[in-house]
């Protein structure tokens, strides 16, 4: 053999013995990847998404399967409001029966409460055919189910929602990422009062399965001293009313001051105060004074004091009526 063919073989083994040190390389590396690509470490990933408050991502490994107008609270925003989220502390795949799906178990802590979740986990087309992917068959959701009296609607995070708040009506579902959020009431408008709602949103399995709520928030607001401001200039103004002519015919006013048949006809005193009805919080009472005469020879100026009832005019929600300008609606009546 030639001096140049042992030169070229030398060189062909140099570059077979090359490839194959690339090859077995490679094959480790893949073997390795591998190793490391299990569905434990899917759910891990996927859970610390959470954790970080990357709503994003996670919705993108483990799409919740919702209408998008039941996304609303599904976002980084809203994550990023939490004053708590989750903590991992353990992921444990079930032993492998020859099943598609493969359960792994998440152990967490929010707020300070333990809890775990179960995840379906399915194998997914190979990366280049060789590098495994796994694919999460549910997600980490928790249905809130939130109630107003008297608030129509609230914000998480800068998110948006209405409440149904009919006589009948079990209120509103929405769909968080564990954590814990404030609820707080919006457009209230300026006669209500109501303060936020701070609640641990928990994800639950059996109410997952159920597809019910696994947390009740209620947001409550109270009529606050504006409407009752209000309620007393709606007073004055019909005691004033009464006492002039024609607006003493009403109905509403005192049967005495209606007569028609008067010589002296004015206030004696306006009402300065109300006081709200301890069982029914749409209502106020208050008193007035009318000075009056009749026309007779021997009449006498005499003063009645009256009490007038002022309504609320509301739905049955407790939702005020408001008028074009927005202001409240009453309805005003004198007894006797």
């Amino acid at each position: 053999m030639s001096q140049a063919s042992r030169r070229r073989m030398k060189q062909s083994v140099i570059v077979i013995a090359i490839l194959a040190v690339i090859g077995g390389v490679s094959a480790l590396s893949i073997m390795f990847a591998n190793w490391t690509r299990t569905p434990e470490a899917t759910v891990r990933q996927y859970l610390d998404y959470l954790a970080a408050g990357n709503a994003d991502a996670a919705t993108a490994m483990a799409d919740p399967g919702l209408a998008n107008e039941q996304r609303g609270f599904l976002t980084n925003a809203v994550m990023a409001s939490a004053n708590s989220r989750i903590v991992v502390e353990d992921v444990v795949a079930a032993p492998y029966g020859g099943n598609k799906v493969t359960t792994v178990t998440a152990t967490m802590q929010l707020d300070g409460e333990r809890f775990t979740y179960s995840f379906g986990v399915t194998a997914a087309k190979p990366t280049l055919g060789l590098l495994k992917n796994w694919k999460m068959q549910n997600a980490l959701v928790a249905r809130v189910n939130i109630t107003g009296k008297k608030v129509s609607y609230f914000t998480v995070g800068g998110a948006k929602g209405s409440i149904n708040i009919g006589a009948l009506s079990g209120g509103s579902d929405y769909v968080f990422y564990p954590g814990v959020y404030t609820f707080t009431p919006a457009d209230i408008g300026d006669y209500i009062d109501a303060a936020p709602v701070t609640a641990r949103v928990k994800a639950d399995m059996a109410a997952t399965s159920r597809g019910v709520a696994s947390t009740s928030v209620t947001l409550t607001g109270a009529y606050n001293d504006a409407l009752a401001s209000a309620a007393l200039d709606a007073a004055i103004a019909l005691t004033n009313s009464c006492a002039s002519a024609p607006g003493n015919t009403n109905k509403a006013c005192p049967l005495k001051v209606q007569s028609t048949d008067l010589s002296v006809l004015e206030v004696a005193s306006l009402p300065t105060s109300l006081q709200p009805d301890p069982f029914w919080d749409r209502t106020y009472t208050g008193r007035a004074t009318f000075r009056i005469k009749g026309s007779g020879r021997n009449s006498k100026v005499e003063d009645i004091e009256r009490t007038f009832t002022v309504n609320v005019k509301a739905e049955d929600s407790g939702t005020l009526i408001l008028d074009s300008s927005g202001k409240p609606q009453f309805k005003v009546t004198f007894d006797w």
